[in-house]
């Protein structure tokens, strides 16, 4: 079955609610796949991503600085990271044994100005395709646009 992200009107995602907008995207992303066991978002403050809404088992990672870890070096480097096989990665920050795939699409505003991301682990090998990176960019940008004022 495929999963729409678009609502009948133009304004807005189905899946998008103004009242609590990271966790209905963090909720939308998690029904995207059933490979998908753990999804979060990490919101950029300063020199550090900070753990906002989550599905999937705790973590220690509350807080991880740019340039460390996928997370990290995503921002750092600017660009989504689609990482097959976390085992091969020297940089990986484990937040669980059965994790063995992960995927880190960056939220974006309209100016193209980092303002977190979205953080996805998989207990399955290279669980991230074209299908699945190009879902997920889609959240990310429509996340982006409708992005929460504080």
């Amino acid at each position: 079955m495929k999963k729409s992200t678009r609502s009948v009107s133009a304004d807005q995602p189905v899946w998008y609610q103004p009242e609590a907008p990271l966790g209905s995207a963090v909720r939308h992303v998690a029904s995207l796949s059933p490979h998908f066991n753990w999804v979060g978002i990490y919101v950029l403050r300063g020199k550090s991503l900070v753990l906002g809404p989550f599905l999937g088992e705790p973590t220690d990672h509350k807080r991880i600085p740019v340039g460390r870890g996928v997370c990290g070096t995503a921002v750092a480097e600017d660009r989504d990271i689609n990482v097959p096989d976390v085992g091969a990665v020297g940089n990986y920050l484990a937040c669980s044994l059965s994790t063995k795939s992960e995927l880190v699409v960056l939220i974006r505003d309209r100016r193209g100005r980092i303002l977190g991301q979205i953080d996805i682990d998989s207990h399955v090998p290279a669980a991230f395709g074209e299908r699945e990176e190009t879902l997920v960019r889609q959240v990310a940008q429509e996340l982006g646009e409708r992005w929460p004022r504080e």
